[in-house]
């Protein structure tokens, strides 16, 4: 059964951030990849259709459909949790989340709704302006 996991967008304001930095790991390691600390224990259930949910200044506004994960040793030797990624951020209806640290599990039952893969050159401030009038609103 299918599980996905929920993390704030830490450093980024806005979707256009996340995908600049998104951009430069895979400039620098050739696949777009999250480092975290923790294994998640539910990994089979990610690996069943999962995908990390972003969390922006208290909104889930996008995610990224999960295509691996492995544990990574760093330079420093302390092992962490390397989640692939596919390339595509995938815009959802934003969706009010409580802070909180680290990520969470999220159940299908309680994700937004997709709307449109972001592509940079078409998006725009006001578009998410839009989206965040609409899912208030329920509409999305």
């Amino acid at each position: 059964m299918t599980i996905h996991l929920k993390k704030l967008c830490v450093g980024a304001k806005e979707i256009e951030d996340l995908y600049e930095r998104q951009n430069s790991i895979r400039e620098k390691h050739g696949e777009t990849i999250h480092i975290t600390r923790m294994f998640p224990k539910q990994y089979a259930e990610l690996m069943d259709g999962g995908s990390i949910f972003w969390v922006f200044k208290g909104f889930i506004k996008a995610r990224q459909l999960i295509k691996n994960i492995d544990v990574y040793v760093g330079q420093d030797s302390i092992r962490r949790c390397k989640i692939t990624l596919s390339e595509d951020i995938v815009l959802t209806a934003h969706k009010k989340e409580r802070p909180f640290q680290g990520w969470r599990y999220l159940k299908v039952k309680d994700t937004p709704n997709d709307i449109k893969i972001y592509k940079r050159n078409e998006h725009k401030k006001e578009d998410e302006e839009l989206f965040s009038e609409l899912s208030k609103l329920g509409l999305v």
